[in-house]
């Protein structure tokens, strides 16, 4: 079965690359998230061909050249290790050609919040994860880089996106919980459907939560009246045993017969029983006046 993350990735994948600089950008993103990413090699591994096809299209559109492409137990990687092609991609970026890269951000070329969405866009594809909507509401991405995930994270918060940060195990995430700024993000990386998806969701979720208030309030009221006129027939059925209807006076005896009658009526349902119909509150008080009387009753037995 196809997972959410993989749905929403494809989904991404089927977007047009957009301008140069959101394309360099969307690189970018993908290459800082990247296995390796160095001057010696770069290394890019996924088990979706989709992500391997697009990621592959950008190099060329970008850069002018395709990487080798190797198998790597399920999945496929795509690779740079010749030095020309190296140089082609650190120099584009605005790093030294140097044995050692600094994982930092370079906001050059992030600067229109078209390339900062792509950018986005190619981190979340390359490291990134999305629960099911069925599931707890849960956006993360994730690095080994710590003061490049404190980068990425300010440029969220630019972007008014508000990601929080945590580290876990060597690495650090960022990520989000709740569902609003979860569908913010997909809409801003260009996977409005995913983020449908979840809005549905969530407003299945709360309907259904609240039918089932709606039906535990009922019930709770049901177990209510119920134990209520559990309590006033057998204490009525008592008082009749003991000495016959003559115990409750004239006025009240058309309740007592309706109480016993109906059992499971609710108080509303039996006042409408009477004619002319009587008030709740007149109900209530002939009820308390016939309990008042069977309790006495079982007092002097």
């Amino acid at each position: 079965m196809v997972s959410f993350s993989v749905k929403t990735k494809n989904e991404l994948c089927r977007m047009a690359a957009g301008r140069d600089c959101c394309q360099r950008a969307e690189l970018y993103g993908v290459l800082l998230f990247a296995s390796e990413f160095s001057n010696r090699r770069i290394r890019i591994v996924s088990g979706q061909a989709a992500l391997i096809r697009r990621i592959s299209a950008l190099f060329l559109r970008v850069f002018g050249f395709s990487p080798e492409i190797q198998a790597v137990g399920g999945k496929r990687a795509l690779v740079v290790s010749e030095e020309r092609c190296l140089r082609a991609v650190l120099g584009g970026l605005g790093y030294d050609y140097r044995s050692y890269i600094t994982y930092h951000l370079n906001r050059n070329v992030v600067e229109e919040p078209c390339c900062a969405a792509a950018f986005l866009r190619g981190a979340f594809l390359m490291a990134g994860s999305v629960a099911s909507p069925e599931k707890k509401c849960h956006l993360e991405i994730k690095s080994s880089h710590a003061i490049l995930c404190r980068e990425v994270m300010s440029l969220m918060l630019d972007n008014g996106l508000e990601p929080k940060m945590a580290e876990r195990g060597s690495g650090v995430v960022i990520y989000w919980k709740d569902t609003q700024r979860i569908e913010d993000f997909l809409t801003t990386i260009g996977a409005p459907r995913a983020a449908m998806a979840l809005m549905e969701a969530k407003v299945e979720k709360q309907l259904r939560n609240e039918i089932n208030r709606q039906v535990n309030c009922e019930t709770a009221n049901m177990v209510k009246v119920t134990a209520a006129s559990a309590k006033q027939i057998a204490a009525i059925e008592r008082a009749l045993m003991l000495r016959g209807i003559e115990v409750f006076p004239e006025n009240l005896r058309e309740t007592v017969d309706l109480r016993v009658g109906h059992p499971t009526a609710s108080l509303a349902e039996l006042a409408a029983m009477f004619d002319p119909p009587l008030s709740k509150p007149g109900l209530n008080h002939r009820l308390r006046k016939i309990m008042e009387i069977a309790g006495q009753v079982g007092e002097g037995e």
